[in-house]
């Protein structure tokens, strides 16, 4: 699964990034900086740490030291995974991630949360919202 942008704001900012040569990266992933390199997104991923969104896959056969990357902006939203069933009512909840690639909705919203729900999309059952994430 990955994370798509909905809406871009007036223009799309891409970044490049350091990271290790043996990191393998996805596509459409979120992306957070560790030790001055780009590494998967984590459920302990704070705001302080977003790198933004990975724009291409990166296998260690690759040997690459940088990754292309969305930058993130508040005005932007993306389509995101969820753990549980998508749900109104969780809108404007602030949520943590479970993995680089979703959100965990738990129906209350976290104090270190780095995601806004904005609204569901589509079927409950898909699990997937439109959400922004929190910036600085």
């Amino acid at each position: 699964m990955s994370v798509k942008q909905s809406t871009v704001k007036n223009t799309r900012e891409l970044k490049t990034l350091n990271k290790a040569a043996s990191t393998v990266l996805s596509k459409d992933t979120i992306l957070m900086i560790t030790d001055g390199l780009a590494v998967p997104a984590t459920s302990s991923t704070v705001v302080e740490d977003l790198g933004g969104i990975c724009n291409q896959d990166i296998s260690a056969a690759d040997a690459l030291e940088q990754v292309p990357v969305i930058s993130i902006d508040s005005q932007d939203t993306f389509i995101i995974n969820t753990t549980n069933n998508s749900d109104a009512t969780h809108n404007n909840q602030v949520m943590v991630l479970t993995d680089e690639s979703t959100v965990d909705n738990t129906g209350t919203t976290s104090a270190t949360g780095i995601i806004v729900q904005v609204e569901p999309y589509g079927a409950a059952a898909d699990k997937k919202i439109v959400a922004r994430f929190v910036t600085l």
